[in-house]
């Protein structure tokens, strides 16, 4: 077991300690919006969005989760929730899949890029293809000014769109999308890895192409968070049938290079196999994918939600025969809609009735890295309401949902450490030969340089380790709280009579529990009776 984590601690990279901050705001749908707190665990939906789009979106914070601004690819709000000035005009669309994705510019954080990928909906629209906007965020008091816009990468492209870390070194990230060739073609056969280094975009392209045809631009494009895999969700069937190359490709990514390689094809094998949402788990084991039976304008019934159907399903990339080990996680009268890994490492699901009309709340995986029902889908976990949830989710560079090592090692899927006064624990790591071990509580380096550390204090306490092979930090974080020793206060007495005669006597601890914990908090503190 300790080669096996060796290998898989090498694999682990973020840009910098605990960058998911990155993804603590969603803004998506119809006014929808979440915020995501790291120290207490907690998703929070929020009123505050200013967002109108059936598909697209894109949001961006602080590495330290702060809101910095989200766009649905045409109009760029700051955190005020105000038309960020210059923010109109983009080239992407609400009605693109993936209309918009934020990067930030390597090793400055003040410079984001915003690259978008149009619609060619309608049929006969003119597609705007590839771009990107560079956003200043000290300009504007603070609130931001887009300082380029529409430079052109591409002239026509899917709706695809996907990013991850190329390596630890120069912090440089790889956007990836679908096109031709050429990027001239309304037909796409080329994925393209166009690089974002600390100089800027470099607009020649790394291009893998493939005997593909695809005519359909919608579908998601998902990296997987350690950049080794790639799916892409591809639509083209036959309106309202579910036919013809309705498929997921699957492929490898190599993350140093940008090359795409090694296609695989996946089918879902229920009456709703058009794949439209795509992710990984945080463990980069599963695929999951959300398809449905594909009823579009085109058709008479298009606005009944009673037309549609979905089907959520879970692939296991570690089977031996990838397609046989697909899992029905949910399947259920609902439209398509994409899916999103979460700083909290669950997948969020995206609900809607028909193309126009949304849901009041968010479906979630709260179990994705585990196999089968142990993945532990909730389909109304999140209530959104009074605003509704659509077919898109912000996507983000996919390292920031790295896998982070747990240091509390507890068994449970949290960073927060509750201890009582006089309690030590002890946080842990794995033992990496020549590993450096820096240990940091609220921001100080500590003394202590292994692998474990004795805790008996309140704060954030953060490991990070150079494992001095040149391979990427690894990170990990625990929120330690320590409380006063509980007190159990003398409840009065109860007075219990036998009016039936029975010998038998029934007590309600209800008051007497409050009288016990007096002051003290019944969340954190549990009394027992015998």
């Amino acid at each position: 077991m300790k080669r096996l984590l060796l290998i898989l601690l090498a694999l682990w990279c973020t840009t910098s300690a605990f960058a998911q901050g990155e993804a603590s705001n969603w803004y998506f749908g119809f006014g929808a919006g979440l915020q995501f707190n790291q120290a207490t665990g907690t998703v929070t939906p929020v009123n505050d969005g200013q967002l109108t789009t059936n598909e697209g979106c894109a949001s961006i914070s602080s590495s330290t989760g702060e809101l910095l601004f989200y766009t649905d690819g045409t109009t760029v709000f700051n955190r005020n929730h105000q038309v960020m000035d210059n923010g109109t005009g983009l080239f992407g669309n609400s009605s693109s899949t993936q209309s918009a994705i934020i990067v930030p510019k390597p090793n400055d954080i003040n410079i984001y890029y915003i690259f978008t990928v149009d619609t060619g909906f309608p049929a006969g629209s003119i597609d705007s293809g590839l771009n990107y906007s560079e956003v200043d965020i000290t300009l504007d008091g603070g609130l931001g000014s887009v300082t380029v816009k529409n430079f052109n990468l591409l002239a026509r492209c899917s709706e695809k769109i996907s990013a991850v870390l190329k390596d630890c070194v120069d912090n440089s990230v790889w956007v990836v999308t679908l096109a031709s060739q050429n990027g001239d073609l309304n037909t796409f056969d080329t994925y393209h890895a166009f690089q974002v280094t600390d100089t800027g975009v470099n607009s020649t392209s790394v291009k893998s192409t493939f005997p593909i045809n695809i005519s359909d631009r919608r579908g998601y494009l998902k990296l997987s968070p350690d950049g080794l895999k790639m799916a892409c969700a591809n639509m083209d069937g036959t309106f309202g049938t579910g036919l013809l190359d309705d498929v997921v490709y699957l492929y490898d990514f190599d993350s140093q290079t940008g090359i795409v390689s090694n296609q695989q094809t996946l089918s879902i094998s229920t009456n709703s196999p058009s794949p439209y949402g795509l992710e990984f788990s945080p463990n980069n084991r599963f695929l999951y994918v959300h398809a449905s039976n594909n009823y579009t304008a085109q058709d008479a019934s298009f606005n009944d939600p009673a037309s549609h159907a979905s089907t959520l399903a879970q692939f296991d990339l570690e089977a031996a025969d990838i397609q046989a080990s697909e899992y029905i996680v949910d399947e259920r009268q609902l439209y398509r809609g994409g899916l999103q890994l979460g700083p909290d490492g669950r997948i969020y699901r995206a609900l809607s009735a028909t193309y126009n009309q949304g849901i009041p709340f968010l479906g979630v995986i709260n179990n994705p890295n585990e196999q089968g029902a142990a993945c532990n889908y909730n389909h109304t976990a999140i209530d959104l309401f009074p605003n509704l949830s659509s077919q898109g989710l912000p996507p983000f560079d996919q390292t920031l949902f790295n896998l982070e090592i747990d240091i509390i090692q507890n068994g449970q899927s949290t960073t927060n450490l509750d201890l009582c006064d006089g309690e030590t624990y002890t946080l842990i790591s794995e033992d990496i030969p020549g590993a450096t071990y820096t240990w940091l509580r609220d921001e100080v380096v500590l003394p202590e340089t292994d692998f474990d550390l004795v805790v008996d204090e309140t704060g954030h306490y953060e490991l990070i380790i150079d494992p001095n092979t040149g391979d990427c930090f690894v990170e990990g974080q625990a929120f330690v709280t320590v409380h006063d020793v509980p007190v159990a206060n003398t409840p009065g007495d109860l007075l219990i009579c036998d009016t039936d005669n029975d010998g038998f006597f029934s007590f309600d601890f209800v008051e007497t529990t409050a009288e016990i914990l007096d002051t003290q908090d019944p969340a954190l503190f549990a009394i027992t009776y015998y």
